[in-house]
């Protein structure tokens, strides 16, 4: 009787702390379907539209959230799994977060985790790197009402 008092005691500590760690924060990777449980611990201010374009190497991802909310970035890699790139920082009373993140590739996929107590957001960013080239050519581009009409 003592034993299988044991076992079920030992089975329910198993299942609730397995149930605990997958609900523990991300640390080293996300899945990219990653969902929160939250939409207010931060406003992503840059880009505007949760997508953004530069020619540059690297991109200044910045947003305002809660104070003592704390954030780490993450990168799509291969598959579905984002592999953590910037560590977590808090966010302080000023509430202002930014980071700056290098842009590999043409399409770069990142993962904002924002977490603040049982609170956790995940916000989904997108960033293409052009090149410069075609930055000129689009800057050169004028588009004039008259030439239009003619």
């Amino acid at each position: 009787m003592k034993k299988r008092f044991m076992s079920l005691i030992l089975a329910v500590l198993v299942v609730f702390s397995v149930q605990y760690a997958s609900f523990a924060a991300y640390e080293n990777s996300i899945p990219i379907s990653a969902q929160g449980n939250s939409t207010n611990l931060i406003s992503i201010k840059r880009p505007k539209s949760l997508s953004g374009s530069t020619s540059d190497k690297t991109y200044t991802i910045s947003a305002t959230g809660l104070q003592n909310t704390k954030v780490r970035v993450y990168r799509l890699g291969a598959g579905d799994v984002c592999t953590l790139i910037k560590s977590e920082r808090q966010i302080g009373a000023s509430g202002l977060f930014s980071t700056v993140v290098d842009l590999p590739d043409s399409n770069n996929t990142f993962v904002i985790y924002a977490e603040n107590g049982a609170s956790n957001q995940v916000v989904k960013i997108q960033i293409s790197k052009v090149k410069k080239s075609t930055v000129d050519k689009l800057k050169s581009v004028t588009v004039n009402v008259l030439n239009f009409l003619k």
